[in-house]
């Protein structure tokens, strides 16, 4: 397992995954509030939300995640830097 910056760029997510916590109709069943806490502390960490499905495997950046906030962390800023690597959970 290894995190989503590599030597070969950040990697995201090509697509939001079918069960995205940023598709409309809480698809992951979230309780309220929970995607907000989310967002709130990997911003607050200039980190990111990464894809669940790729949580067993190399981690990836949530493109829902990436495409709202990517400019919020410095994580995220750094793959505009050093390139994104779009991956196929």
């Amino acid at each position: 397992m290894s995190g989503p910056l590599t030597s070969a760029g950040l990697r995201v997510c090509a697509e939001m995954c079918s069960t995205c916590i940023f598709r409309p109709g809480n698809l992951m069943r979230l309780r309220p509030g929970r995607v907000r806490e989310m967002v709130d502390t990997s911003v607050r960490n200039d980190a990111a939300i990464p894809c669940h499905q790729t949580l067993g495997d190399e981690h990836a950046v949530c493109r829902g995640f990436f495409d709202r906030y990517g400019g919020a962390t410095i994580l995220c800023r750094l793959g505009h830097v050093y390139g994104i690597v779009e991956v196929t959970p």
